[in-house]
């Protein structure tokens, strides 16, 4: 489809181009300004990404694995902090309303 509207366009362009002249241009010919498209398109709905020849995938270095009791240890510390600052929002925002058992 794109390629017939493209060929269209062309056309039409080569046709004004040869009115303003005042030169007939040939009907399949096109105009030194205007390019043609590819004979191949890209295929509808998505964009195929740009190739580069001898590129490489870049590699992330893989981490350094930490032992089970840091891991264990920051994980702990995380949920004491969420702990204490959800309790504080609660107390702010609720002490007006609840003040506790």
């Amino acid at each position: 489809m794109r390629l017939l509207l493209a060929a269209a366009l062309l056309a039409l362009a080569a046709g004004s181009a040869a009115a303003q002249t005042g030169t007939p241009a040939p009907a399949g010919a096109a105009t030194a300004g205007v390019a043609a498209p590819d004979a191949s398109p890209a295929p509808a709905g998505r964009r195929q990404p740009r190739r580069v020849e001898g590129a490489q995938a870049a590699v992330k270095p893989a981490p350094a694995k930490a032992d089970a009791a840091d891991t264990l240890r920051k994980a702990q510390a995380a949920t004491a902090a969420r702990d204490k600052a959800w309790d504080a929002r609660m107390k702010r925002t609720l002490g007006s309303i609840c003040h506790g058992c």
